[in-house]
């Protein structure tokens, strides 16, 4: 009778470990161990595999035994700390009259200081959204693109209550290949310049992170195990990595959170 087998892998700076377990007694039935692979050309997708079939092979476990897979990483951290980071477009905006005035304030960002000489830096824009149509929107997207955009942040005040602009600008953006945060998918909660903030932090990483997922995904099905891949959170919980995608700054503090859930 096959087992059942739930699989976690963390990528440290160092190593790279895999961990199998059997779903029903959560007895640990195998581990593996390799140096993380930070020069390979996939990266650290590269390590992520070779541990997970290490552990596969070394164990005898099937890949159809695989129900489960949880993959913890430091990648969204290491990011920020080494300034690995992504020059940040933002549109802001907003209805008119007095929202309009505090609006264009509190979505105007400086360059976010890192520490160690790194930034994140800001190139800032705002519309109005009677002026806001498909070709105003690709018009204010060329010209951030133009003064080095590389990603984009669309936050509109109220945007939790009507994220319709913001969706415009994510529909747009796509289409033409660059990657965007709306403000109101990072966070439900008011408050403009943090929501704004937020999503910023989130965009600069997402060149980064999404090369890491689709990668580090990639490699799991080269390994034969179709169940989702789940992404550990920094809260300690996880979410699929299609999430992952969109909002890498919940990854953040991941590796501590996941020791202090294997602990427990």
């Amino acid at each position: 009778m096959n087992r059942s087998v739930r699989m976690g892998i963390d990528v440290g700076g160092t190593h790279t470990k895999a961990v199998a377990i059997d779903n029903e007694t959560h007895e640990i039935i195998g581990k593996s161990s390799v140096k993380t692979t930070h020069d390979d050309p996939r990266g650290v997708a590269a390590g992520v595999v070779k541990s997970f079939e290490n552990c596969l092979r070394e164990n005898n476990i099937s890949p159809q035994d695989v129900v489960f897979v949880a993959h913890s990483t430091t990648q969204a951290t290491n990011a920020l700390i080494e300034g690995d980071v992504a020059c940040v477009g933002i549109i802001g905006m907003a209805k008119g009259g007095i929202e309009s005035l505090l609006a264009k304030r509190q979505t105007r960002l400086d360059d976010i200081d890192l520490g160690n000489q790194k930034k994140i830096k800001i190139v800032n824009s705002f519309m109005k959204v009677k002026d806001i149509s498909e070709k105003t929107v690709e018009g204010v997207i060329d010209i951030l693109q133009e003064n080095g955009a590389q990603v984009l942040v669309s936050s509109m005040a109220f945007g939790v209550d009507d994220g319709g602009p913001e969706k415009l600008v994510y529909r747009l953006a796509s289409e033409k290949g660059i990657p965007t945060t709306m403000a109101s998918d990072i966070t439900k909660l008011y408050g403009l310049t943090r929501r704004t903030r937020t999503a910023a932090i989130n965009a600069s990483i997402l060149p980064k992170m999404l090369d890491t997922a689709n990668s580090t995904e990639a490699s799991v099905r080269e390994a034969g195990v179709q169940v989702p891949l789940m992404i550990m959170r920094g809260d300690g919980g996880v979410m699929e990595i299609s999430e992952m995608k969109k909002r890498p700054v919940l990854t953040m503090l991941s590796g501590p959170a996941a020791s202090v859930m294997g602990s427990l």
